[in-house]
Parts: structure tokens; C-alpha cells; sequence
């Protein structure tokens, strides 16, 4: 990688290592990548720990363990990757805000956490859309708005806000590109991989807040780095951030973060489940209408959210989705997938052959039509994603065991509640109420949800809530991400987000990490 300087902690031929650095950060997810990559441009000494390989692997060949004493959270086993590029060597890329639709009610103590977070996203979405390749800037708006005319003011008269998310190339998916990438920066950031975090070094002659004056890593060999920095950012998912402020606090003599702080509590996520079909003889013009688009390389899938609900409703959104089941479009998921995590695709010569015809209406679809190529008749779905309410119940603790790296695994309590299956019913039936199909010129869709609300849903790997933002005693981080009761310790994970909100979180992490970079590199911390 011409832009970074690369170490494997495994096969390192000194048993023990030291470094210095300006900012240490910890995890070589979409936070992390950005942020080192952000700060490396910005001049700052940047070392990047990442637990994983170079190539992504799933959290138990990673050895990272978890513990459940509830309902199994998919969100901690499927759901997460370790390896450069952390998650993003496995996701869709999807880039979509989180926006006004997340402002709800007066803010707690002077301070309203999604109030803070979407002005974040507002400052920055042209700088994060500007490093990622997206030259024209922010048009989410817009763009649905356009594509969509007249079927779009029909939404919009209905109460339904219209976004149009981003799919990242794949040539970009994995964010580890921007390791790669040696424009614009400052500085070469270092990139330690397999070295897992386990031990922290307290300054012991602070007298305000807690300094951490250093981290120590290991491999599975034994071998081990230790790393000396002003400043350290947990970038790592919202699972392992909570484990690992929480044995930090565990392990010192006495807490380090601020007493009463909620660490690993309020877990939640999305729930995820379709809530109507599109009726047979719709079908058709709901491909037409709401198929996703191209634009410049990139695809754009549309999406809809109430603009005026009640204040107490939970945030959510709608989307289509597509049983496509053309050959074509599974054999080139596959080896992108493939590719994208840097592994041998899984498909069979008879796959390949069944594949290229549908391959070649892919390719017209995208580079003459604009448009993501489906079937005719394929059957479609409206696909309702709702935030589970934060409860302090749902959440992250220290278990008894220890994993091979002689660390403290994660116990998760997590459940779906009576209360989030009555907001599914309650926001599902109002959304299909404002739907405008009712006069055979819309798109018609055939409601799912039976009166006794059986439908289950599922989570959609979007956890939150764990190291949540704000300034109450519960809060974990500031409004600058520093971790409450510390000096030089900040979280950038989508752990800090207050519940899931009306989008995916990546973006908005991304959005945070840029205002992270900035904050680090202003002069104060010079």
C-alpha cells in the first residue's frame, strides 16, 4: 500500500515492539480508515491497530467471543467482520443521512443529541461525499425529487419525505482504498493488523481527568506492541467499543470514566420486516418507478420517510425491495462480494453459464438505461425499518470467560419487547394508510400485517446506543466524542448515535469521524 506504512503484528520477527504516534486509533473500520486517513492529510502522526488480517473475517474466526443470556443478537455473530476495512469488506455500501426527520422534542438539559449529530452530518456530507469520490455534492434530495417527478409530489402530498441513498462503486466498498491512496496526505499513517488490544497504561500523575498514556496489543502468536500516543480514538463497532471501555474501567485501580456513565447499555437497532406486498398487477410499474438508477457509477435506490409523525413515534423509513432471481444478477454479486472481501468466489461452471445472459441485461440495464435491470413480474416488497427503542435492559456487560487473547468477552442482553412489536404495528399501519394507491394509479400493495401483528421482524447489524452521546450522567461521550471523565480519549463508533434513527449509520459515522479529524487537528491539541 504506497500510502501507509503496513506491519502484521503475527508475523513480526521481534516478539515485543514499541511506537509513538500523535493519535492512536483503534479499529480499521469505516471510522477508523476515515479517520486515520482524514488525519494523515491533516499532517498528524497516525497509527492505525486492527485486530483482524489484512482480509475480512467474521468475529468468531477473529476470536472475538460473545456471550448471550437472552435472545442471540445476530447484530454480534453475522453482523460483524474483522480485517481491514472491518464491516465494509461485506456491506452494500449504502450512504444515506440522518436528517431533520431525526429531530424529535425539546432537548434534555440544553443539549439534544440528534440535534448535534445532524448538524454534524449537515457541515460535513460534502467533505465525506468529497474523499469518497462524489464529486456532485450532496443530493439526496434532489435526485429522488427528480427521478421520481410526479410520482414524487403524489408521496409528498401523502406526508412522505423523499431521499435517494448512494451505493458506494465497488471499486470503493471496502474503505480500505483510502489507505491505499497517498494523495493529499501529510503524513504516512502506520497500520499494525492482527494486534489486538488488550491492556491499557493510565498516567498515574494526572489530577483532572484520566490520561491514557498507553495501549497494549497482542497476536494470537504472542507476540506483542505496545503503543505510546497524545491522543487515543476507540473506532471499533459498537459492541467491542462498550467491551472495551468497560474493561478499561474494569482493570484500573480506580473507575476511569465518570461514575454513572450507561456503558454498554441501551443496545438497540433497526427492525427490519416487509409490510406489504406490491400487488401482481403492479409489479410492473413499481419496477418502472422505483427500481434504483445510475448516476455517474454511482446507484441510487430511493426511500421514503414520514415527514410529520407523531412526536412520540419511533423513526423509521420504507424502501422497496425485489425478489430478483435473475441468474445474471446473483453470479455478479457473488464475485464482487468476492472480490470486495478478497476471497475466491463460490460459483460453479454451471453457475457461470447460467449467469451471462442475465449478465448482459445487467450491463444494458446499467450503461444504456440507467437503471438497475430487473425482470419483469419480479415479486417486490415494501420493506419497513423501524428504530427499537433504547432500553437500559438491552446491553453489554464483562462475562466470567476469557477469549485467547486472555481478555474479558462480551455478555450481550438483548430482546425484542412488547413495545417495539406495537410500534411496528401502529407505524406500519399509518404508513400504509398514507400510501396513495388506492385509485389504481399507484402502485398497489396487498398489507402483510394481520391484526394479531404476527410478523416477525429482524435486525438489520445496526447496532447503537452503547457509548451514547450527550451531557446527562448517563451520557458516555461529549459532543465532541471525548469519553466522559477522560482526558485524551475519544469514541467514533456508531455505539454513540442515541437510537437508530431514519437511516443506516455509516454515513453519519463518516460525518463524525470528519468533525473528529478536525477537532484532533485544531491547535489546541498542537
Amino acid at each position: 500500500m504506497s500510502g501507509v506504512e503496513f506491519h502484521d503484528l503475527l508475523a513480526a520477527g521481534e516478539k515485543s515492539r514499541k511506537a509513538r504516534c500523535d493519535v492512536c486509533v483503534i479499529g480499521a473500520g469505516a471510522a477508523g480508515i476515515y479517520l486515520a486517513h482524514v488525519l494523515a492529510s491533516r499532517g498528524q502522526d497516525v497509527i492505525l491497530v486492527e485486530a483482524g488480517p489484512a482480509t475480512g473475517i467474521d468475529a468468531e474466526s477473529a476470536g472475538f467471543d460473545v456471550q448471550f443470556d437472552a435472545t442471540p443478537y445476530p447484530g454480534a455473530t453475522v453482523g460483524r467482520y474483522f480485517g481491514l476495512g472491518g464491516t465494509t469488506s461485506r456491506w452494500g455500501g449504502l450512504l444515506i443521512p440522518h436528517t431533520c426527520y431525526d429531530i424529535r422534542g425539546p432537548s434534555v438539559e440544553g443539549f439534544d443529541s440528534w440535534q448535534r449529530i445532524v448538524q454534524v452530518v449537515h457541515d460535513h456530507t460534502n467533505a465525506v461525499l468529497n474523499t469518497l469520490g462524489y464529486r456532485p455534492g450532496s443530493d439526496f434530495v434532489e435526485f429522488a425529487e427528480d427521478k421520481l417527478g410526479a410520482a414524487g409530489q403524489r408521496l409528498r402530498s401523502a406526508g412522505l419525505a423523499l431521499m435517494a441513498g448512494l451505493f458506494l462503486p465497488f471499486r470503493y466498498k471496502n474503505l480500505v482504498y483510502l489507505l491505499r491512496s497517498s494523495s493529499g496526505k501529510k503524513s504516512r499513517p502506520r497500520v499494525f493488523i492482527n494486534a489486538v488490544v488488550n491492556g491499557w497504561r493510565i498516567n498515574p500523575e494526572v489530577t483532572a481527568g484520566a490520561t491514557i498514556h498507553q495501549i497494549n496489543a497482542i497476536a494470537s502468536n504472542g507476540n506483542q506492541l505496545q503503543i505510546q500516543a497524545r491522543r487515543f480514538v476507540i473506532a471499533a463497532g459498537a459492541i467491542e467499543s462498550a467491551r472495551l471501555l468497560l474493561e478499561l474501567n474494569a482493570a484500573a485501580s480506580q473507575p476511569v470514566i465518570r461514575t454513572g456513565a450507561a456503558i454498554g447499555c441501551f443496545l438497540a437497532d433497526h427492525l427490519s420486516l416487509s409490510i406489504a406486498d406490491v400487488a401482481p398487477s403492479s409489479v410492473n410499474d413499481t419496477i418502472q418507478l422505483f427500481a434504483p438508477r445510475f448516476s455517474g457509477g454511482w446507484m441510487r435506490g430511493f426511500r421514503f420517510i414520514e415527514a410529520d409523525p407523531p412526536r412520540a413515534a419511533p423513526r423509521a423509513f420504507m424502501h422497496f425491495i425485489f425478489d430478483n432471481a435473475n441468474p445474471g444478477f446473483a453470479l455478479a454479486k457473488e464475485w464482487l462480494s468476492a472480490m470486495q472481501g478478497r476471497r475466491w468466489p463460490h460459483s460453479s461452471f454451471a453457475d457461470v453459464m447460467a449467469g451471462l445472459g442475465g449478465i448482459a441485461r445487467l450491463g444494458l440495464g446499467r450503461y444504456v438505461r440507467s437503471r438497475l435491470y430487473i425482470p419483469a413480474g419480479t415479486p417486490a416488497h415494501l420493506q419497513l425499518d423501524i428504530e427499537q427503542r433504547p432500553v437500559r435492559e438491552n446491553r453489554i456487560t464483562l462475562g466470567d470467560e476469557n477469549d485467547r487473547f486472555g481478555r474479558r468477552v462480551a455478555n450481550i442482553h438483548w430482546a425484542i419487547s412488547d413495545w417495539d412489536a406495537e410500534n411496528i404495528r401502529e407505524t406500519a399501519h399509518r404508513l400504509l394508510k398514507r400510501w396513495p394507491g388506492k385509485n389504481g394509479v399507484f402502485p398497489m400493495l396487498q398489507p402483510r400485517l394481520n391484526g394479531d401483528g404476527t410478523l416477525k421482524p429482524h435486525d438489520a447489524y445496526h447496532p447503537i446506543g452503547t457509548c451514547r452521546m450527550g451531557v446527562d450522567s448517563e451520557a458516555v461521550v461529549d459532543s465532541h466524542l471525548k469519553v466522559w471523565g477522560t482526558d485524551n480519549l475519544w469514541v467514533v463508533s456508531t455505539g454513540v448515535l442515541p437510537s437508530a434513527g431514519t437511516a443506516n449509520p455509516t454515513f453519519t459515522l463518516l460525518c463524525l469521524a470528519e468533525q473528529l479529524a478536525r477537532h484532533l487537528s485544531a491547535s489546541e491539541y498542537d
